[in-house]
């Protein structure tokens, strides 16, 4: 886990979407960022898209197995929306596979890290998307 220092002031100052229907996971990613991050938690695409529209976030972490709308199907819509299109995206996933990854990156992803994931590897690719 990261240590908090002087240097996490940008990074505090970054808010992030995290779009999962999991209430583990969603505790589980708040609270590992949370010290260097603003997240805010919705569980599901409608959801997102409506928080997308009051508030744009840094960074969005998306997980594809959502409830009603595959995370895939959410990835086209903000890619095809004015504004939206230059949010960063990560995908997070428990679907293993090379065709999964290569599809989220086709859609405008800028990375793809599978679930279960290595805390540490999170921040730091999540400070390299920043």
């Amino acid at each position: 886990m990261l240590s908090a220092s002087s240097s996490s002031t940008s990074a505090s100052s970054a808010s992030l979407l995290l779009v999962d229907d999991d209430p583990v996971m969603q505790s589980f990613v708040s609270r590992l960022l949370a010290p260097d991050y603003d997240v805010a938690v919705v569980g599901e695409a409608e959801a997102a898209l409506e928080r997308l529209r009051r508030h744009r976030p840094d960074a969005i972490l998306l997980d594809l197995n959502l409830p009603e709308t595959d995370g895939h199907a959410l990835l086209e819509q903000l890619q095809s929306s004015d504004g939206l299109d230059e949010i960063p995206v990560m995908v997070l996933s428990g679907r293993d596979g090379s065709d999964e990854r290569v599809t989220s990156l086709r859609l405008g992803a800028q990375d793809h890290l599978n679930k279960p994931f290595n805390p540490e590897e999170l921040q730091e690719r999540l400070s390299l998307l920043l």
